[in-house]
C-alpha cells in the first residue's frame, strides 16, 4: 500500500483534465507499466473537439502473448481511463486546503482529483498484474489507461476501431463501491442554440450595471439531486426579479465547465435604471435573506454604463428561460416512469453547461436514460419542443443537436464474464455483490462492439466523483486489488 501511495501522489498531481490532455501522464504510466515488466505502447488519439487539447493518448500494457489475433478473441482487458472532469471550484476543495491535485489522506480516505473516478484503480490493477509477470499466462493480460472519457469516451471509441486489442472479457473502471455492475443507463448530450442580432444601442436610462454571480455545489451529471444547480439558481433569481418588475438589460450568460458535472458557478451581467437600483438592491438584501443565500448569490454594482452598450435581445431571457422550462418539464415526466433496481430510479436531466460567444448562447443538456426508453423518440420530443418555442421566437435563430450518445450497458447475470467475476469475488473473501448504475461507462462501447464487459471499481458508487472532496476508501483500494489478482487467476493462469 506504501507503493500504491506514493505513485497516487504522483498521479493526482498530474493535471489530466480532459480538456487539458493526458501525455504526461500517459508517460508516467507507461514508465509504471514498464517497471512490472509490461510491454508498451502509446497510442495517439486523434479527435476533433474544439478547445480539447490535441496530446491524448490511449497507454496499452500487455503481459503475456503479444499477438493479437483478430479471429481470436482472448485474454482479459482492465481498462481505467486516466483523464478527469475540471475541479470546479478551488474553495470546495476543504479536504485538500483548497488544491484538488494534493493527495491528501485522511481518516482511512484518499482525497484528490480523480481518487475515485478513475486513476487509483488504474493503480489497482497495476498492483494486481505485476505480480504475474514472473508466471506463464495461459491467457493475456492487457491493462489500458484510456484518455477522452469525460468527453465523449473517444479513446475507448479509438482503441475499439483501430482493433487494438482483441480480449475475450473487459473490465471497465468506474466507482462501484466494489460491486459488479452489469448493466447501466445511456448518455444524450443535446445542445440548444440560440442565434441572434447583437446591435449597439444607447443604454436608454439602464446605466446601472449588475453583475450576478451564483454559486452551487458540483456532482455527478448522472446524480444531479446529490448537487446544487448553480445555473438554474441564476435563472430562478433573474426570473425573481423580473417579476417582481425590474427591467433588466442583459450583456452576459455563462455557467458551467463540463456538461457531464452538476455546474457550480454561473454569472449573468444586466443593467437597470438608475431609479431602480436602490429598490433592486433591497430585493437582492431581502431575496438572500429569507432564502439564506448568503453564499448562494453574489452582486458586483457598476457605475454609468457607456453611451453605447451592447445588449442582448430583449427577447433572449424569456427565450432562453422556455428552454430551460422545456427541460424542467421533460425532467418531471421522467419522475414518472421509475426502474427502483437503478438508483436513482428514473431518466435525469442535467442542465451542464451555458456558454454565450458572439452572437449567439449555447445550452447544453446531459439526460441519463434508463435501457427501456427508446433514445431516437427522446430526440424527437426534444427536437419538437425546442421547435415549439422557436415559433414564439422568430427574430431569433434556435437548433437543437444530438451532440452525442453513449449507450446503455445490458449485460445479465447469466453472462460468462459476469460469472467469472462472481467467483474471483468469492474466491477473495467478498461478498459477490452485483448492481446497475446509473452512469455511462466504456463497458457499453465494448458489449456494442461485441464483447463481454462489466464494470468494476473501488470507492463510492455515488456521492463522490464529480464534486469537490473527490475521495477512494484505503480498504477499497486493498479488496480491489485482490479482487483484481483472483480474476486474473481465473481468467489468464
Amino acid at each position: 500500500m506504501k507503493r500504491l501511495l506514493e505513485e497516487a501522489r504522483r498521479m493526482i498531481r498530474i493535471n489530466s483534465v480532459t480538456t487539458h490532455g493526458n501525455e504526461e501522464l500517459a508517460n508516467y504510466a507507461a514508465t509504471l507499466l514498464q517497471d512490472r515488466g509490461f510491454r508498451v505502447q502509446l497510442q495517439p488519439v486523434t479527435h476533433s473537439l474544439e478547445g480539447v487539447s490535441k496530446r491524448q493518448f490511449n497507454v496499452i500494457g500487455i503481459l503475456g502473448d503479444s499477438l493479437v489475433d483478430r479471429k481470436i478473441r482472448k485474454g482479459l482487458l482492465l481498462n481505467s481511463h486516466l483523464d478527469t472532469v475540471s475541479p470546479g471550484l478551488p474553495e470546495n476543495w476543504t479536504q485538500t486546503g483548497g488544491d484538488p491535485f494534493c493527495t491528501t489522506v485522511k481518516d482511512g480516505k484518499v482525497y484528490g482529483l480523480g481518487a475515485v473516478d478513475a486513476k487509483l484503480d488504474f493503480l489497482c490493477k497495476l498492483h494486481a498484474a505485476g505480480r504475474f509477470r514472473e508466471k506463464k499466462l495461459r491467457n493475456p493480460i492487457y491493462l489500458v489507461g484510456s484518455c477522452g472519457e469525460e468527453l465523449g469516451m473517444f479513446g475507448a471509441k479509438y482503441l475499439i476501431k483501430a482493433l487494438t486489442l482483441n480480449p475475450k472479457y473487459v473490465v471497465i473502471a468506474e466507482p462501484s463501491n466494489l460491486k459488479i455492475v452489469y448493466a447501466h443507463k445511456s448518455q444524450n448530450i443535446f445542445k440548444i442554440s440560440v442565434g441572434y442580432q447583437q446591435i449597439e444601442r444607447d443604454a436608454r436610462g439602464f446605466n446601472r450595471k449588475v453583475h450576478l454571480s451564483a454559486f452551487g455545489k458540483s456532482a455527478h451529471a448522472a446524480y444531479p439531486h446529490l448537487g446544487v444547480n448553480a445555473i438554474k439558481a441564476m435563472f430562478d433569481f433573474l426570473q425573481r426579479a423580473a417579476d417582481s418588475g425590474f427591467e433588466l438589460r442583459f450583456t452576459e450568460f455563462q455557467g458551467g465547465d463540463m456538461v457531464n458535472k452538476v455546474p457550480d458557478a454561473a454569472n449573468s451581467t444586466f443593467y437597470v435604471t438608475s431609479h431602480q437600483l436602490e429598490d433592486f438592491k433591497r430585493f437582492f438584501r431581502e431575496m438572500v435573506r429569507v432564502e439564506g443565500g448568503e453564499k448562494a448569490y453574489r452582486v458586483e454594482l457598476g457605475g454609468l454604463g457607456d453611451a453605447g452598450v451592447r445588449f442582448l435581445p430583449d427577447l433572449l431571457f424569456p427565450c432562453l428561460s422556455e428552454i430551460v422550462g422545456l427541460f424542467e418539464k421533460i425532467s418531471s415526466d421522467f419522475s414518472k416512469l421509475k426502474d427502483e433496481t437503478y438508483d436513482p430510479p428514473s431518466s435525469t436531466v442535467n442542465f451542464g453547461t451555458m456558454a454565450q460567444s458572439f452572437g449567439g448562447v449555447d445550452l447544453s443538456f446531459d439526460l441519463r436514460l434508463l435501457p427501456d426508453l427508446p433514445t431516437q423518440s427522446i430526440e424527437e420530443h426534444v427536437e419538437e419542443g425546442v421547435k415549439k418555442i422557436a415559433k414564439g421566437y422568430p427574430s431569433l435563430n434556435i437548433s437543437v443537436s444530438r451532440e452525442r450518445m453513449n449507450p446503455s450497458l445490458n449485460m445479465t447475470p447469466g453472462h460468462e464474464i459476469v460469472k467469472i467475476c462472481h467467483d474471483a469475488m468469492v474466491a477473495a473473501n467478498m461478498e459477490p455483490l452485483f448492481e446497475k448504475k446509473a452512469t455511462a461507462t466504456e463497458a457499453a462501447l465494448f458489449q456494442q462492439a461485441g464483447y463481454e464487459a462489466v464494470v468494476f471499481g473501488p470507492g463510492l458508487s455515488h456521492g463522490s466523483s464529480h464534486s469537490p472532496n473527490e475521495h477512494n476508501l484505503l480498504e477499497h483500494l486493498e479488496r480491489a486489488s485482490h479482487f483484481y489478482e483472483k480474476l486474473i487467476e481465473k481468467v489468464c493462469l
